[in-house]
């Protein structure tokens, strides 16, 4: 063994570089105290294959130890991560030490720290805090973004946790924890750590950075760059698994890559801000950060830079503060992620007011087109139904008269509908007798009751013809509409209408009225959802009985202007009792004028009547209308220029 070509060693860690060759290191040990003393030697780094101390005494005996990653954990000399040798010295004893190492194509360097077992015991105390503090970050910012990557689903989050975790286990398998902690045994796993999540590390950095950066859709080529460093980072992968001589290649060529990797980002950087686009401060201070801890550790496996203490400790403090500016970055991406949601909320609350509207619009309009030949449709049936003496033609017309006058109080009521949605409702302020529109309703309504098979029971408390100022139409459509409901849910029984009428302190006509039916009923947790837009009970009562169901919300938005009450009392199957209280102004007393035209025929005695109308079948219904009126000129207009001249 004296014969080999031993060399001295360079610097304090005696780099060898990535090797697979086997190397042999001499040395002495001379105890000149008459003492026994113990040292602990450390020496080549955890990641080594095979390390075996040879100890000589001046008799010829040799002590063999054993140290590894390439063996069981539990059969290595000492029980400890690193490679440490326990070497116990007699007084005034002499040793003569051979050290035999063997690598699988890592990089070897060949610390020869001696230590007492107080020092020795004091430098493991410290790297422990160390290793906490720097394992315990690391760990920490895996854990919170993967929380982040659950709650976002955001795939951002999924990289950057995975990023940190392979560096956690790189990390930890160069540093000896792997095979102490995780993989004790001497298997595939244990011998490939190092170097399959240093692979993925890079991919799922690059990944990260591609997304934080936006590579994707800023920048086509260097978008494929990324994809064919990924390639190559597979294709290694792929060989490592596949072909074990090619182990040895696979580190030095992945230590290329991921100096090639960061280069990449380095570039993309550099462009995003000649292209003054942003870049966050954070990322960018990690990256940099980052960088200059690769170039030292690459720098220094390569051999192109010498180990030192400092050197060796300085990369763990680097590789931490990296992660804690990344993870600040991100701590911004979740800002911008915040941010970016509430642009699209309001975008979409714009999007579907706009929609909102164009549907009010439409409802609007399309209402407004179906009340023209409706208006023609009631006038040509009340027409001819004058003209007909045939019962059964009559009845026929009567039926077409019931259906149009309902198609047109749901057209009213999709028209008030588009109105309540747009906040355009408003009510007329005009003088009128509440006596006369309560009368037409009831007498409209009921023969329908009784063409039903239904009981009608009508009562009012009016003993005068009283006048007020509001809105007639209105009125009549909400006492239409509650009636149009109660006959529509009932089956068999009666439907009451009740009126009563007060004359309050201030002057003030209030006016109850008070619908009573024996139909469907509604149960009492729907109450409440009644007057809501669209409502009905149940989808199968859409089909039994029909209707757009915004009737009772028109009639609550009405009574509302009128700053009126409505109230619901209902038991399911036995019936439904609705009370509306409106508050009207008395009109003050006009004189009253002498109709000077007759009461029993169509005659104005000689006056003319001008008609304004665009819609030519409108204008024909008028005219066969007012065709039968005597002593009576009739002129048309179009519009109402024409109507001036």
């Amino acid at each position: 063994m004296n014969n080999l070509p031993f060399k001295k060693m360079k610097g304090e860690f005696g780099n060898l570089g990535f090797t697979n060759h086997s190397y042999w290191v001499k040395f002495e040990l001379d105890n000149q105290l008459k003492k026994n003393i113990t040292y602990y030697l450390q020496t080549a780094e955890p990641i080594t294959d095979n390390v075996n101390l040879y100890l000589f005494n001046q008799h010829g005996q040799v002590q063999l130890q054993r140290s590894g990653d390439n063996i069981d954990f539990k059969h290595k000399a000492n029980l400890f991560r690193r490679t440490i040798f326990k070497i116990d010295l007699n007084p005034l004893e002499k040793k003569y030490a051979y050290i035999e190492l063997k690598n699988d194509g890592e990089k070897n360097t060949l610390p020869l720290i001696l230590r007492s077992s107080e020092s020795q015991l004091r430098n493991v105390y410290h790297e422990q805090m160390l290793m906490g503090l720097f394992y315990g970050i690391l760990f920490t910012v895996v854990i919170t973004h993967l929380f982040f990557f659950i709650a976002l689903k955001d795939l951002i989050f999924l990289y950057y946790t995975l990023y940190v975790m392979c560096v956690v286990l790189c990390h930890a398998a160069l540093d000896g924890f792997f095979h102490q902690y995780l993989v004790q045994d001497n298997n595939w796993l244990n011998r490939h750590a190092v170097i399959i999540f240093a692979i993925g590390g890079s991919y799922f950095f690059g990944k990260y950075s591609e997304i934080i950066l936006g590579i994707k859709n800023k920048n086509a080529f260097l978008h494929y760059c990324f994809k064919v460093l990924y390639f190559l980072l597979g294709i290694v992968l792929l060989a490592i698994v596949l072909f074990p001589v090619f182990l040895s290649y696979s580190y030095p060529i992945v230590n290329i890559l991921t100096l090639a990797g960061m280069a990449l980002i380095v570039f993309s950087v550099i462009i995003l801000l000649i292209k003054r686009q942003p870049v966050d401060l954070f990322y960018l201070s990690g990256i940099s950060i980052l960088f200059v801890c690769f170039t030292i550790v690459i720098l220094l496996n390569f051999g192109v830079s010498y180990h030192s203490i400092f050197l060796d400790n300085i990369t763990k403090a680097g590789i931490a503060l990296e992660v804690v500016a990344l993870s600040l970055a991100m701590a911004n991406q979740i800002r911008l992620l915040k941010s970016k949601k509430d642009e699209l909320q309001a975008l979409a609350l714009q999007r579907a007011y706009e929609m909102n509207e164009t549907k009010s619009h439409f409802l609007s309009n399309m209402s407004q087109e179906l009340r023209t030949p409706l208006n023609a449709i009631i006038g040509f049936s009340h027409l001819m139904d004058s003209e007909i003496t045939d019962p059964k033609m009559r009845l026929n017309f009567e039926l077409i008269k019931q259906a149009s006058s309902t198609l047109m109080s749901s057209v009213n009521d999709i028209i008030d509908f588009s109105k309540i949605e747009r906040n355009e409702l408003y009510l007329d302020q005009i003088e009128f007798s509440p006596l006369t529109v309560i009368s037409s309703v009831k007498e409209r309504f009921a023969k329908l009751i009784e063409d039903k098979g239904l009981l009608f029971k009508f009562s009012s408390s009016f003993d005068q013809d009283l006048f007020v100022i509001g809105d007639a139409a209105r009125l009549d459509q909400i006492l239409s509409n509650l009636l149009s409901n109660a006959v529509k849910f009932t089956l068999k029984g009666t439907v009451f209408f009740n009126v009563e009428v007060k004359i309050l302190v201030d002057g003030d006509l209030e006016l109850c009225v008070e619908i009573i039916d024996t139909g469907e009923g509604i149960p009492a947790n729907k109450l409440e959802t009644v007057f809501n837009m669209f409502t009905q009970l149940e989808v199968d009562n859409k089909r039994r009985f029909g209707g757009f169901g915004i009737g009772l919300c028109v009639v609550k938005a009405l009574v509302d202007l009128h700053q009126g009450d409505i109230k619901l009392q209902s038991v399911l199957h036995e019936g439904t009792n609705c009370k509306v209280i409106l508050r009207y102004p008395l009109a003050v007393v006009k004189q009253t004028f002498v109709n000077k035209f007759p009461k029993d025929n169509y005659d104005l005695l000689d006056h003319h009547i001008l008609v304004v109308e665009d819609n030519p079948m409108n204008q024909m219904v008028l005219k066969m209308m007012l065709k039968k009126w005597k002593n009576t000129r009739v002129s048309f207009a179009l519009e109402g220029a024409e109507s001036w001249r």
